[in-house]
């Protein structure tokens, strides 16, 4: 088990190492400040634009800055489709990395920073309680900030496979929305543009009604 473990660190290390030359190597960074420029460069790269965006989104997401922008760049870049497709992959991987991170590489810093906090309290509880449906709540109502919750889950007793994959099937809703009306901006097309707006409009209504239907079962958190 602990030479599985060190075998797994490894390989986290690794690719983080990877990502980061990946980025690096691109001149994305340079980006981040400016969606325009960070547009025109995804654009510039061809077919490697959406390997570049989804590698850039996942070691966004792990420094827990707001993954808006790349997100709205997403939905005009790559339209509605694809851009909520390789934006759940960017996030997935992300959010996946942080998990890691905290179970295998960063514990005790991360049990240091956030062990004690009242986001690590309440979470922890409800995975304890109520298992996965504490990932729905988390990820469907703005509760706690998302960076965080990446890495706090990792110190929970939930599995990675569940985490990992719920936690992005939970966050498609609210990222289609921004997705959707970035796209409907960029298409030009009046009509595509309604359209998009409106079915942003109806997820963006039901996870409202989901939200508050949650609260209302589920107040304690």
């Amino acid at each position: 088990m602990k030479q599985k473990r060190k075998l797994l660190k490894i390989a986290i290390v690794c690719v983080l190492i990877i990502l980061v030359f990946i980025v690096m190597k691109s001149g994305a960074l340079e980006y981040l400040r400016s969606r325009e420029k960070l547009e025109v460069l995804i654009k510039e790269l061809g077919v490697w634009g959406p390997v570049i965006y989804m590698v850039l989104y996942a070691i966004v997401t792990t420094t827990c800055i707001s993954v808006l922008p790349l997100t709205l760049a997403g939905g005009i870049i790559f339209g509605p489709v694809m851009g909520i497709l390789y934006t759940a992959i960017g996030a997935g991987l992300g959010l996946s990395l942080s998990f890691l991170i905290a179970r295998y590489v960063a514990r005790k810093f991360v049990e240091e920073r956030f062990g004690k906090t009242e986001v690590f309290k309440k979470i922890d509880e409800g995975v304890k309680k109520e298992g996965w449906f504490i990932l729905a709540i988390t990820r469907l109502l703005p509760i706690f900030p998302f960076g965080i919750q990446n890495y706090v889950y990792g110190l929970t007793s939930i599995s990675f496979i569940k985490y990992s994959l719920l936690s992005t099937i939970f966050i498609l809703p609210g990222t289609s929305v921004f997705v959707l009306l970035a796209g409907a901006v960029a298409s030009g097309d009046m009509e595509k543009a309604v359209k998009m707006s409106i079915i942003a409009s109806l997820i963006f209504l039901a996870l409202t009604i989901i939200a508050k239907l949650i609260a209302r079962k589920n107040s304690k958190y």
